[in-house]
């Protein structure tokens, strides 16, 4: 959070030395813990950390009362649309994540907010490979990202290219590292929506069932 550094009395930003340190042990060195080698072959493979197909990435949508409609398929550019859901790669592939990405769809679309996912054409944010120190394969996911969101935001003037993600680390790199890269969108959490979305009357919380 930054606290340590603004009541240091020196003003030592250690943070960044800490995270410039941690890019030479990995990008110079090749120090790292051997699982991290699974991971960052599995982000520049498969573009999510368990090295699991892309085609798998709209699983968690199976079986849902509603079609979950995908950019390029069943609309064209994100104009159609209110938000893009950024799945992300838990919500995608991780069976407990997956029932939070089907609970937040299955509301919005209660709700009448009309959304629009990318489907395998989705990949990694890039922000494991970041705080592991790999900056390298940081920058390769995240220039393919931003590439691939202004073409498909292309028409949508900066301030209404929205993304809804479940996902905080998906929240922090898209919203936050992302304008580094000239990727400007939007960015909300899920719950940051569904909060709106009931003040405004488009949802209304039950109680819990006993």
């Amino acid at each position: 959070c930054g606290a340590c550094v603004e009541q240091c009395p020196v003003d030592i930003e250690h943070v960044d030395a800490i995270v410039d340190m941690r890019r030479y042990q990995v990008l110079n060195e090749s120090a790292f813990p051997s699982e991290l080698g699974g991971l960052f072959k599995n982000l520049e493979k498969n573009g999510n950390p368990w090295g699991m197909a892309p085609r798998m990435r709209l699983d968690w949508a199976k079986g849902l009362p509603f079609d979950v409609k995908i950019v390029g398929q069943d609309v064209e550019s994100l104009e159609e649309v209110d938000y893009l859901f950024w799945v992300g790669c838990a919500g995608a592939l991780e069976d407990r994540a997956k029932k939070t990405t089907r609970a937040v769809a299955e509301l919005l679309d209660t709700a009448g907010v009309s959304f629009a996912v990318l489907g395998d054409g989705e990949s990694c944010t890039g922000d494991s490979a970041r705080r592991a120190g790999n900056e390298f394969l940081f920058q390769m996911l995240a220039q393919q990202n931003v590439e691939m969101l202004n073409s498909v935001f292309e028409g949508r003037e900066p301030g209404t290219r929205k993304i809804v993600t479940t996902c905080p680390h998906c929240l922090n790199t898209l919203g936050r590292e992302y304008p580094q890269l000239d990727g400007h969108y939007e960015v909300v959490h899920h719950t940051q929506l569904l909060n709106k979305l009931v003040r405004e009357g488009k949802l209304v919380p039950v109680a819990a069932p006993d």
